[in-house]
């Protein structure tokens, strides 16, 4: 079974979340985040009453599976809190796109060596081999394909580009946090 993710992070990867019991409580006081429920071994929410005014869906039908969780429950849509980690992490799935150049645009296919470099030494600079930018493997673009961060709000059964976060969820987290975020998407075959 498919696993479709829409993922929110920190735009900095080294941010730590000073306080993670007032992003809770605040997602829970909006309703973006409900119930509380065990999915294997972890745990996860429900969506809240408001899950769907505080993301975006594109479309005009998105399909939500919020009913009972299936045996799997891939596809039934359901949110975990992960973090704050002890190091950055590099996520992606089988969607992953050739990341490029901020600058002018170069492909990295090499872009695994790239990341493990990064893994090793976070810190870690590469240099365009076709205009000479010096940048972090967290600033090419890998156009929502992949993200890198300590900390995580991962929102299981929306498929990639079928919803994006909400400007007002957006100002939520970072009222909340003191920084700011953006998304991307995961699926795995």
């Amino acid at each position: 079974m498919a696993e479709n993710i829409l993922i929110l992070y920190p735009t900095s990867f080294n941010t730590t979340l000073a306080d993670q019991n007032k992003l809770l409580t605040t997602l829970r006081e909006e309703q973006f985040l409900g119930e509380t429920i065990d999915f294997a071994g972890k745990q996860h929410y429900r969506p809240g009453e408001k899950f769907m005014m505080l993301i975006t869906f594109l479309g005009c039908s998105p399909m939500i599976a919020s009913g009972e969780m299936e045996k799997d429950g891939e596809q039934y849509c359901h949110i975990a809190i992960e973090g704050p980690l002890e190091r950055p992490q590099f996520l992606a799935g089988d969607n992953i796109k050739i990341p490029r150049c901020p600058k002018c645009g170069h492909p990295y296919d090499k872009w695994k060596t790239v990341v493990d470099e990064w893994l090793e030494k976070p810190n870690s600079e590469i240099i365009c081999p076709d205009c000479g930018e010096t940048t972090s493997a967290t600033k090419l673009r890998w156009r929502k394909s992949a993200g890198f961060g300590q900390f995580f709000i991962k929102m299981w059964g929306i498929f990639e580009s079928e919803a994006v976060p909400s400007p007002n969820l957006l100002s939520l987290l970072k009222e909340c946090s003191g920084f700011d975020w953006q998304h991307c998407y995961i699926r795995n075959n």
